[in-house]
């Protein structure tokens, strides 16, 4: 039946060119049949005119409507149809909307996806049918729409029924599925033929994604209509090759690498005689594209491999199925189509999923969101603006970068000219550079491109500037746009984005395009660098700003500024530019660095000099009133002293300037480094950028490896380059660190165990100016755990923490097992504490993000001094010397016990709960703070906390009845032992919930003589080898020699552990306990264990631990890290609070034992189910009672299903959203 509806649906779209075809469609789909007009007359007068005649109703089933609207012009418009479209949402909340041109040749289905807060933006998602498009993903899509798939009888269907299917039938995320699946799969059979013909894998993973994008591209330029004004070019000049009866196998040599190396480089000849008359006017006519995708490369001249017909034709039908829009989506309107985006998105997808060397799994590349995307780009611009032109303009500078709609453009356009800001903010546009140091795939650098040439045709049409919007987007990009990343054909994916997002409005003609003597497209070598962003050596000497300090001497500032020209001239292609190839101008870039260290170098000599004077030279002292003269010998002893240290720091500079100078000379490639790539940026008068922004990639500290640049590594030692990573981050910010470059060492050291997105975050500080702003989108680790203490006490002494954001209904990441936070940061100075006295703000929103894209939200944001939860937000404004002191270790006076000196100056910082406390945590857990004064203890202060005995090889250790039995194990040589979360049911362990068992042996073999089960099961385990398990774990290697176990004395001897009185579960998904271990079972490393340090207190202290309030501090403090799911670590458990046992007035006691003891009789329950049962009840209010807090106990409870359900209902969505991607 499906069947044939698609197949009824694809002839009615095939022939689309008149209202009764659009009748005839919604008949076919069981829609009622109407023809009611709507009057325009009370529009207004702009948007009555944009419709040839008043719009109507075509279509119905009960309150749902088929509106259809005629535009007054030749084309369809998106800001023609948006304005149409609110009007008609005020009469009708449930509707589809069809709108076609003046002649009804092209249409747009238009769904407005449903929110019932009428006053938000919504969401726009169209479908393009009309000449030139392709059918099938239309046709897979409004056949859905059938009312029939609601309900076969078509009865009882109810018009938010109707809207839910249609909302699902324009999903973009389903459509980019099926697009990436189909993708990866035909791209994997062109990777497998050329590595079968050329044994090269690496060369066959790069060039088919090459040849991928040349033939997508091809099919994005076409639709412009500039090769041979044919929409379907490729199919055409495929069948033109079919015809023409050439040998086989020979289109991608003899037609295709024609179009690609010489028609699209303006060196298309006409000699080649097999091609037809039409083709040869298409070639001679195809634009001028240049820029490096056509450029024969070193992967097109590596291997003889062939592309055969066979397999293109393969390619061409499955690239044939889809149509492809250039315009990429903004957050409130999509196309169900491919984009460029969706290029981005296959590209990150495939790094993920890929084997080869350059895209490892652990790549922890994800794609953003296009609404993330946005609103980055608008909160950057915004603080950057603001700090140029003045706090007090903020709230006018929200209004004009968060205006979306036309109309809200109109308003804030006028308040800026009001207020006499249009010719500051052009200049700023003019001059703004912003960075994204990890750019994967250039999606950061598009989102800005199309914010800014919005903001700089306002700014134009306000300031009666002319500037055609491809001169101004080629503009931009020249002048503002940045982009480092380390994969090199993630590089070439930016660069294609960013053409296709220049020529969306290059309006030419192919006659045009032919005489232009320029390229349409500029070079965009210098704009994308390939190049790892943390680590800049050459010849193991780190270059990072190994010349931005320095003064540089006018001659070779001028040679800076012509360098800076030059690039541009050699962006654009202009021919009086000095340089004529990348080659030449990357040695230029060498050249000018090489004399800057020159010119330091001599800088650093002639400083010597002056201070060896200074120490040498006679001293003159001029005599006081009091007739005294010279100073004191040891003044005179302290002087010499310094000037001292002053010379031996310089001869370290010195020998490191002529060192790193020395591996520049002999450096066969121009390596990657800051200070030469950029040179025009660091050496010029601001010295950094103006915004760092982006995602850089989730790496775990134990998968971090040095990167494949150019097919060079710099070193394949992990321990190394992580050790290279700390040093450039010492380097960096050297006086945070505390790291002396002569002896090469830091007196404060970056935690081992940061993942890699920590050093991104402290990089991209280092490469703002001192005015600039910094935004990224991370993992939310690092505000709760151990490693993110260095970055912390870092953003609180020498940075503003202007906005940490995230949101609890919508995860960014739907892909990734990371919850993510966004985060806006102002310029450091590590040079002194200066930002102790300025306001953070974290803010976590309630719905997702596109809805809070307001001016009118961040105002209020922006103006908070105090805690305060709308619909929208919860926000949490703390002084970060606040911050700064609650994550303090306070050092004790031993004798007096009593802190050694003022807080901030003793005191060692050692992190803080800023996910748990300041996003996440509800106004009662301050409140129970409040009121819990003196009675509240954490749990690292009265325990100690462990993790659960790890065996080295659970393959071994682990035993069950059938290993036992086989081997016939003496019972004294196994123990009982929990290692799952599913064994523990109560509160209270018993023997019989170990079900398991594990072998403890501590004897050597030559006292087992008479134990022959143990003896033999131990030489059986000598000779197993290790499986692969954990990312670290080496497989294949025997047991006695594991990393995990040849430590040991006896390799088969497990440590002797105390199992503890109570254990913590390291996940926690719906069932919480903190479960008491009277019997002393053996617990795994699945969980952590602790042993209350007074051991009275444990027959309490259990108890106390599985109080609601513990269980809300558990959800609050743990890592939310993992889709649906508490992670717990030592840190965390240690910070948990609860009530403290040594507080317990001897009344309570008795009535606390009995009533947990009730408890632990039954098995633990999901905790909504939980908080139902009355023993529960009963037991949290004696708790609470016993601690004068018996009135919270409701309020903590709704806290706690609260975030629980939040937590849940995320990784819900999530999977709703994979269910809708794969329909």
């Amino acid at each position: 039946m499906a069947g044939d509806t698609e197949g009824k649906v694809h002839n009615i779209l095939s022939n689309l060119e008149s209202l009764d075809k659009a009748r005839e469609l919604f008949s076919e789909l069981n829609y009622d049949p109407a023809h009611d007009p709507i009057s325009r007359q009370a529009w207004g007068e702009a948007i009555a005119n944009a419709l040839a005649e008043d719009p109507q109703v075509i279509a119905c089933h009960d309150d749902f409507k088929i509106i259809y609207a005629r535009l007054d012009s030749d084309g369809l418009f998106l800001g023609d149809e948006r304005p149409v479209v609110n009007k008609l949402l005020k009469e009708c909340p449930y509707l589809l909307c069809l709108f076609s041109d003046r002649q009804q040749q092209q249409w747009h289905f238009v769904n407005i996806k449903y929110d019932e807060d009428i006053k938000k933006r919504r969401l726009f998602r169209r479908i393009t049918v009309g000449p030139g498009e392709r059918l099938r993903t239309a046709t897979e899509r409004l056949s859905l729409l059938d009312l029939e798939r609601i309900r076969p009888d078509l009865t009882g269907i109810y018009p938010l029924d109707i809207q839910t299917n249609h909302d699902g039938a324009f999903d973009v995320e389903a459509v980019t599925k099926q697009f990436f699946d189909e993708y990866k799969a035909i791209f994997r059979i062109l990777e497998d033929d050329l590595c079968k013909q050329t044994n090269d894998r690496a060369w066959a993973h790069d060039y088919s994604l090459q040849f991928l994008n040349r033939c997508m591209f091809i099919y994005f330029i076409q639709r412009k209509g500039w090769l041979g004004n044919d929409c379907d070019f490729l199919l055409n000049f495929w069948k033109g090759y079919q015809r023409s009866e050439q040998s086989q196998n020979s289109f991608v040599d003899n037609w295709l690498k024609v179009l690609f190396f010489e028609a699209f480089n303006n060196r298309f000849h006409g000699g080649h005689s097999y091609f037809p008359s039409e083709i040869k006017e298409a070639l001679s006519l195809a634009p001028y594209l240049n820029g490096g995708l056509f450029t024969e490369n070193k992967f097109d001249q590596q291997h003889k491999a062939v592309v055969s017909d066979r397999r293109f034709e393969q390619i061409l039908k499955f690239l044939e199925r889809y149509n492809f829009t250039i315009a990429e989506d903004s957050p409130l309107d999509k196309e169900v189509a491919v984009d460029p985006e969706m290029i981005g998105k296959v590209y990150e997808s495939l790094v993920n999923v890929s084997e080869e060397v350059d895209e490892r799994g652990e790549a922890g590349i994800f794609y953003t969101p296009r609404t993330e995307i946005d609103l980055m780009c608008r909160l950057s611009l915004v603080d950057h603006l603001a700090n140029h032109l003045g706090e007090d303009r903020k709230e006018l500078l929200y209004q004009l970068i968060f205006a979306l709609e036309s109309d809200e453009k109109t308003n804030a356009d006028k308040a800026i000219a009001e207020a006499n800001l249009w010719s500051a903010l052009n200049e700023r546009f003019h001059e703004i550079t912003i960075l994204d140091p990890a750019c994967g795939s250039g999606s950061f650098l598009v989102g800005m491109l199309n914010i800014l040439d919005d903001l700089q045709e306002r700014a134009n049409r306000q300031l009666g500037i002319t500037e055609a919007s491809y001169d101004r987007k080629k503009r931009i990009i020249g002048q503002s746009l940045y982009g480092v990343d380390v994969m090199e054909w993630a590089c070439h994916v930016a660069e294609l984005r960013l053409w296709l997002a220049l020529i969306i409005d290059a309006e030419f003609t192919r006659e045009e395009l032919h005489v232009r003597r320029e390229p349409l497209l500029p070079y965009f070598s210098f704009k994308v660098r390939c190049g790892d962003s943390l680590v800049q050596e050459v010849g193991g000497i780190n270059l990072g700003h190994i010349a931005a300090s320095q003064e540089i001497p006018p001659p070779l500032k001028a040679r800076i500024t012509n360098l800076k020209n030059e690039k541009l001239k050699f962006y654009n292609s202009d021919k009086t530019c000095q340089f004529h190839s990348v080659d030449a101008l990357k040695n230029e870039e060498k050249r000018l660095f090489s004399d800057i260290l020159d010119a330091r170098g001599h800088a650093i000599q002639e400083r010597i000099k002056a201070v060896r004077r200074k120490l040498e030279g006679p001293q003159t002292y001029q005599i006081g009133l009091d007739g005294k003269g010279a100073p004191p010998p040891h003044q005179m002893d302290l002087e010499a002293n310094q000037y001292l240290q002053e010379i031996e720091a310089l001869t370290t500079e010195l020998a490191q300037t002529k060192v790193s100078k020395k591996a520049l000379s002999a450096a066969r490639e121009v390596p990657f480094v800051w200070d030469i790539a950029f040179v025009e940026i660091f050496e010029g008068e601001n010295k950094s950028f103006d915004i760092v922004m982006g995602n850089p990639p989730y790496v775990r500290q134990e998968a971090i490896a040095a990167p494949v640049v150019h097919g060079v590594q710099v070193t394949n030692d992990k321990r190394e380059y992580k050790a290279k990573l700390a040093l450039s981050v010492y380097q960096a910010f050297p006086h945070f660190f505390g790291y002396k470059a002569g002896t090469n060492t830091a007196a404060h050291r970056i935690d081992a165990k940061s993942d890699l997105y920590i050093y991104f975050y402290l990089h991209g500080l280092s490469l703002l100016n001192s005015k600039g702003s910094f935004c990224f989108i991370t993992s939310n680790s690092w505000l709760d755990v151990g490693y993110g203490a260095d970055l912390q006490e870092f953003l609180l002494k020498h940075s503003h923490v202007k906005l940490v954001l995230d949101n609890q209904v919508k995860r960014t990441f739907a892909n990734a097992d990371v919850n993510s936070i966004i985060v806006l940061f102002s310029s450091p100075d590590d040079r002194r504490e200066w930002a102790l006295d300025k306001t953070a703000r974290f803010v976590m929103f309630r719905v997702p993000f596109e809805h809070i894209l307001s001016p009118v939200i961040f105002d209020e944001i922006e103006e908070a001094t105090e805690r305060k939860a709308t619909k929208e937000y919860r926000i949490f404004p703390i002084q970060q010397s606040k911050l700064l002191e609650d994550g303090c270790e306070i050092p004790q006076e031993e004798e007096t016990g009593k802190a050694a000196g003022p807080l901030i100056k003793t005191a060692r910082y050692i992190g803080n709960k800023w996910g748990g406390k300041y996003l996440r945590a509800p106004d009662i857990y301050w409140t129970i703070l409040e009121k819990g004064k003196g009675k509240l203890v954490r749990l690292g202060d009265i325990a100690e906390v462990r993790r659960g005995f790890t065996t080295g090889a659970n393959q071994f250790f682990y035993l069950d009845e059938e290993r036992i039995r086989d081997w016939e194990i003496e019972e004294e040589f196994f123990k009982p032992l929990i290692w799952s979360m599913q064994q523990i049911n109560k509160l209270r362990i018993m023997p019989e919930a170990a079900n398991a068992q594990v072998f403890v042996c501590r004897e050597p073999l030559s006292s087992l003589r008479n134990k022959p089960g143990a003896l033999s099961y131990i030489s059986y385990g000598s000779k197993l080898t290790t499986e692969k398990g954990a990312k670290h774990t080496v497989a294949g290697v025997r047991l006695p020699d594991a990393p995990t176990l040849k430590g040991r004395t006896l390799w088969y001897a497990l440590p002797d552990v105390d199992p503890g009185q109570f254990v913590v579960p390291r996940l926690i998904r719906e069932r919480f306990f903190l479960a008491g271990n009277p019997h002393r079972i053996l617990i795994s490393d699945m969980f952590f264990v602790g042993d209350f340090k007074n051991r009275t207190e444990a027959a309490l202290g259990v108890p106390l631990l599985n109080s609601a309030l513990t269980y809300l501090c558990v959800e609050l403090f743990g890592r939310i890290n993992i889709p649906g799911r508490i992670n717990l670590y030592g840190p965390e458990i240690k910070s948990v609070l609860l009530l403290n046992p040594a507080s317990v007035s001897s009344g309570y006691t008795n009535l606390l034992a009995k009533s947990f003891d009730s408890l632990c009789e039954r098995n633990i329950l999901p905790i909504e189910e939980e908080l139902q049962q009355e023993d529960r009840i009963r037991f949290d209010a004696t708790v609470l009672s016993a601690f004068g807090l018996g009135e919270l106990q409701e309020q903590i409870y709704r806290a706690l299903l609260e975030h629980v359900t939040e937590r849940l209902e995320k990784e819900q969505t999530l999977k709703r959203q994979s269910k809708a991607s794969s329909v």
